[in-house]
C-alpha cells in the first residue's frame, strides 16, 4: 500500500496546483507578478534524488500526460518536460541525499529550466508574445521564489515519506 503514497501526492499537488494555489496566491498578495506554482517539478526532482532516475521519469511521464490532458490545450508539452526533468536532474548519490542545500537548489534549477522549456515552446508555437526580459522580470523570478519556498518547507515531508516507502519496500522484499 506504502508505494501509491507518492503517486497519491502527486495527484493531490496536480490538483493543488491548478486550481486552488494560483487563486489563493493572486488575491492574498495582490501584486502585479504572474507566480506559477510547479509543485510537481519540484517533486519530481526529490523523487529522482531520493528515489531514483526511472521512478521519477515514469512519474514524470504519467502526471505530465494527465496535466495535459486536463489543464492544457496542447498534448505533450508538459509529459515530456516533467520526463526530461524527471531524468536529467535524478541525481541519487549518498552525497545529495544528505544535504539540505543541494535537492532545493536543483528544484530551483529544475524550475527555471522547465518555465524557460515551456516560454520557449510557447513563443515558438505563437500561444505568447511576452518578451523575453518581460517573462524574466515578471514570471521567471517569481515562479522560482514561490516554488523555492515550497521546497524548503516540503523537503522533509517528502523525504520522510520516500524513506517510509523505500522502507516499506525493502521490507517486501524480504
Amino acid at each position: 500500500m506504502s508505494r501509491y503514497y507518492v503517486a497519491a501526492l502527486l495527484l493531490f499537488l496536480l490538483v493543488i496546483e491548478g486550481t486552488i494555489v494560483p487563486n489563493a496566491v493572486a488575491n492574498f498578495l495582490q501584486i502585479d507578478a504572474i507566480m506559477v506554482p510547479r509543485f510537481l517539478v519540484v517533486v519530481i526532482v526529490f523523487i529522482g534524488i531520493y528515489i531514483g532516475r526511472s521512478q521519477s521519469l515514469i512519474h514524470g511521464l504519467i502526471f505530465g500526460f494527465v496535466y495535459d490532458v486536463v489543464y492544457t490545450e496542447f498534448l505533450g508539452i508538459y509529459m515530456f518536460g516533467f520526463a526530461f526533468i524527471g531524468y536529467i536532474f535524478a541525481f541519487s548519490t549518498k552525497r545529495i541525499q544528505d544535504s539540505v542545500l543541494v535537492p532545493i537548489v536543483l528544484a530551483c534549477l529544475a524550475v527555471v529550466f522547465f518555465e524557460y522549456y515551456q516560454y520557449g515552446i510557447l513563443q515558438m508555437l505563437g500561444v505568447t508574445n511576452m518578451t523575453g526580459g518581460h517573462f524574466a522580470n515578471s514570471r521567471l523570478l517569481p515562479t522560482v521564489l514561490f516554488n523555492g519556498a515550497f521546497a524548503i518547507l516540503a523537503l522533509f515531508p517528502i523525504r520522510r515519506l520516500i524513506y517510509h516507502v523505500n522502507q516499506q519496500t525493502d521490507l517486501r522484499q524480504r
